[in-house]
């Protein structure tokens, strides 16, 4: 019980970093144009704490469950709204209030009831079909769609969150026994001290297959989305991905690592997919007008 109640708070704060580091990005990209040395300082602080994120988070995965992990990546949103609004002065609608809420009470019932479940070992198999079965439905949709724009979009972005989705999934596997005892680095150093050991800890972490697998998987979702970005509104493409990267490691942790749910932590999961679109289907009105706009 308490390891999963750690792993939601690493995943929490590791999904809230990364989503105020791209905020930061993005300030700093509008700073630079302004003032070069302070907006190149923002990015670049904002850059540097995105690793810091991954860490927490494949912190999270490898003492809890890949499955609700993956769900919390929908409270970055609710972070980046609550930083959006306190620190970048941006109205918040009644609409993305009422997602904040939700994605908050969507976290407690998913910390609350979490099962007691005896670790097991992940069925490769099973994860090696999941994965090609997901992304071979997503290419045929795009095909089938690609001369309708109002939907290809929309399909890309899902695909790009479904990739998304699964780096949670080979975290999981890179974190395992079996996955650490086969890196592909190896370090020799004449003297063992605490350095020397955690750059070894850090290989066999890193320099694995499946540790591989999961930072190109992650590079790949970048790229698709921004395929997604030149073909649909962000409107609908945010939902579409958000959606797609909770609900595949959801299911994939069923599949792959047999992880059980309380059926409220499956209420949790709703939610959060409930939350997240309340905050990224936007509204025309705020409880709090920007005050850049006043």
């Amino acid at each position: 019980m308490m390891a999963s109640v750690i792993s939601l708070l690493f995943a929490f704060a590791g999904y809230s970093i990364h989503a105020i580091a791209q905020a930061g990005q993005k300030v700093g990209l509008a700073i630079i144009e302004r003032h070069r040395s302070k907006g190149a300082t923002v990015w670049i602080l904002s850059t540097l704490s995105m690793p810091i994120s991954v860490f927490l988070i494949l912190y999270a995965v490898s003492i809890g469950n890949a499955s609700l992990v993956g769900a919390m990546s929908g409270s970055g949103l609710a972070t980046l709204a609550i930083f959006s609004h306190l620190y970048m002065h941006e109205g918040i609608s009644k609409q993305e209030l009422i997602g904040i809420f939700t994605v908050i009470v969507a976290a407690i019932f998913i910390g609350s009831f979490s099962l007691d479940t005896i670790a097991k070992e992940s069925s490769l198999s099973a994860l090696y079909i999941y994965l090609p079965v997901v992304c071979g439905s997503y290419l045929l949709f795009w095909l089938l769609f690609r001369r309708h724009t109002n939907i290809v979009g929309i399909v890309i972005a899902g695909f790009a969150g479904a990739l998304g989705g699964f780096v949670p999934l080979f975290q999981k596997v890179s974190t395992s026994p079996h996955a650490l005892s086969q890196p592909l680095l190896h370090f020799h150093f004449r003297a063992e001290s605490p350095i020397t050991a955690l750059l070894r800890k850090g290989a066999d972490l890193l320099s694995n297959p499946w540790a591989l697998a999961w930072i190109v998987i992650s590079l790949c979702s970048m790229v698709i989305m921004h395929f997604a970005y030149r073909r649909g509104k962000a409107i609908q493409l945010i939902p579409a991905f958000a959606a797609n990267t909770i609900a595949i490691p959801v299911v994939g942790g069923a599949v792959a690592f047999e992880e059980r749910l309380h059926s409220l932590q499956w209420i949790g999961v709703a939610l959060i997919i409930t939350g997240v679109f309340l905050l990224t289907l936007k509204t025309s009105y705020s409880i709090h007008p920007s005050k850049r706009a006043q």
